[in-house]
């Protein structure tokens, strides 16, 4: 009977493994498929369509995962050389890695990790399922010969993708904030002993990371600043929601339009653009540049040197 059962058990996970299996080779035809018919479209009226999809909300800025890899690998190139993955079964966390905060569902992450090789670590409070968003999400953006290869991988490892990100990602689920002013002491040599983070892990990640990035970070973009700042990393973020009612700390100085001499006047960030000049006074050793897709492709960025 003992016997039995456990042949029923060894045949049901058996049975769901295969179903796992062709459902991912089902995605990756799908998505091959999808671009074939997108590339074969070319009268006059699918190319009316296409131009009023792209003025659709978020259409214009689709590509633009896509595009800030390619910007972080030119003006980063020595996370190529901290970062890469080797063949061997290496902890992701023990190794410096490119720190994705806020990723959201994962395709900045899934690009880099996947298509360039790169140690990822992603903090986001929701669970990412990046195997899934590779497939759906990047695969039909790659070049077809590169569709192509990965179905032959796929056929002989079905659980190929997933092998690959064991290798060089992991996420931390949880938010990404640090302390307040209130948490600052001195020790007994006035040395400055604020504590960024409750959470080791998250700390733990930003020690070792060899960039941090935040592509619409929303909540969590000064927070990336402040922490590059207090560990001296390079950084990338590309500012978007302001929330002036949350963040209500936050001011410039600009010229007052009294015309008082050289005076300036304490003003509020409420608008994108604001914000972007409040990030940029944090040091002067801080860069600003436009990023090649449309919508918030304001870039603030440092070496940290």
């Amino acid at each position: 009977m003992e016997a039995s059962i456990n042949t029923i058990i060894a045949t049901d996970v058996k049975t769901k493994e295969q179903k796992r299996e062709e459902g991912r080779r089902r995605a990756l035809e799908m998505a091959i498929a999808k671009q074939s018919n997108e590339s074969n479209t070319s009268t006059p009226n699918n190319k009316r369509r296409g131009n009023r999809k792209s003025d659709r909300h978020g259409a214009r800025n689709q590509d633009r995962h896509k595009h800030f890899a390619k910007w972080i690998l030119d003006k980063f190139p020595h996370i190529v050389r901290e970062c890469s993955s080797s063949s061997s079964t290496e902890e992701v966390e023990t190794n410096m890695h490119v720190l994705d905060i806020a990723g959201g569902k994962g395709e900045l992450s899934a690009r880099l990790a996947l298509c360039h090789s790169l140690r990822v670590v992603m903090i986001d409070p929701r669970p990412a399922d990046v195997a899934s968003v590779y497939l759906n999400s990047v695969v039909p953006k790659l070049p077809k010969k590169w569709q192509h290869s990965l179905e032959e991988r796929l056929k002989h490892t079905p659980s190929f993708i997933e092998d690959e990100l064991d290798k060089r990602f992991s996420q931390l689920v949880t938010c990404f904030s640090v302390a307040s002013d209130d948490d600052i002491y001195s020790d007994r040599d006035g040395v400055d002993c604020r504590v960024l983070f409750e959470d080791e892990a998250v700390e733990k990640a930003v020690r070792n990371a060899s960039l941090i990035i935040g592509l619409h970070a929303d909540g969590a973009t000064e927070a990336i600043v402040d922490a590059a700042l207090r560990y001296n990393k390079p950084f990338v973020i590309v500012p978007c929601c302001v929330f002036p009612n949350l963040f209500r700390h936050r001011f410039i100085y600009v010229e007052d339009d009294a015309g008082n001499g050289n005076e300036k006047k304490k003003v509020a960030v409420r608008s994108h653009e604001q914000f972007c000049q409040y990030l940029l006074d944090k040091d002067d050793r801080f860069r600003q540049e436009v990023l090649p897709f449309e919508g918030r492709n304001v870039a603030i960025w440092w070496d940290g040197k």
